[in-house]
């Protein structure tokens, strides 16, 4: 009769925990397969028809107290020539680097 009750028991407690990380595990799943982030989401501003090198590279200082953290780096946008963009390519671009500075940076 102990066995039989151990045995629900363990069932009882078993059943909701396996149930409950299943259904957690398909909800994050689902939550990342639906949300973008804020670069992804950028980068549609982007013209179409070329190929966008982004790079991004910098510093955020937390050693100290006083330290302000800020983000000091070097932002980069580059198409297929690895040429500095002309004057035209950087008028099409600047919606991209607008959101890029105001959502990521």
């Amino acid at each position: 009769m102990k066995l039989l009750s151990y045995a629900l028991l363990l069932g009882l407690a078993y059943i909701p925990f396996s149930f409950a990380e299943t259904s957690v595990n398909d909800v994050n799943n689902e939550i990342h397969a639906k949300e973008k982030g804020a670069l992804s989401k950028c980068t549609d501003l982007l013209p179409k028809g070329h190929l966008y090198t982004i790079s991004i590279v910098g510093k955020s200082d937390k050693k100290t107290a006083n330290a302000d953290g800020k983000f000091k780096g070097k932002f980069d946008v580059s198409d297929e020539t690895k040429k500095p963009l002309d004057k035209k390519r950087s008028e099409e671009v600047k919606p991209f680097i607008q959101c890029v500075t105001d959502t990521v940076l």
